[in-house]
């Protein structure tokens, strides 16, 4: 038995698809100019989904510092499945995780992926001014090179 799959080309409408034999998987390709347009369009569920996340990670440090240090016990497992705030927070991520895939269905993953960065801006800023957290140079020096790059891969789509 042979246990290479093939790969061939077929079309789904008028988009060409690559189809795995051995999955029977169809995967959309782009071509031309559709994926910038794609990645364009997607850009506000990424935005979304990247907000809502940082914001989760918010909740939670929120929700962690009500309930104090971990302890794995069956008390704290308790404490933590009842916690109104650690409760929002899983909530939010599943909102967060829900718009993300929805914005990997329309963009593609090497354009989105980069935003996810910007957590790290929303999570420097409000733990700053949420929980009172130091802002040191090296910090402000990575949000920089964050910012930097997350502007080369979007300026890289208009181009």
């Amino acid at each position: 038995m042979n246990s290479v799959s093939s790969v061939h080309n077929t079309k789904i409408g008028d988009k060409p698809v690559l189809k795995n034999e051995a999955l029977q998987t169809p995967v959309t390709t782009h071509t031309g100019a559709a994926p910038r347009t794609a990645n364009m369009q997607a850009l506000g569920l990424i935005l979304l989904s990247v907000a809502l996340g940082a914001v989760g990670q918010l909740v939670f440090k929120a929700a962690m510092s009500s309930i104090g240090a971990l302890q794995l016990s069956l008390d704290l497992l308790l404490r933590m499945a009842t916690n109104p705030l650690l409760l929002l927070g899983v909530a939010i991520f599943g909102v967060s995780t829900v718009l993300w895939l929805l914005a990997l269905s329309r963009a593609e993953l090497s354009f989105a992926y980069p935003f996810l960065s910007l957590t790290y801006v929303v999570v420097l800023i409000g733990g700053a001014l949420l929980f009172k957290e130091q802002i040191t140079l090296p910090r402000i020096l990575g949000f920089v090179v964050v910012v930097v790059g997350l502007l080369v891969v979007a300026r890289g789509e208009k181009s």
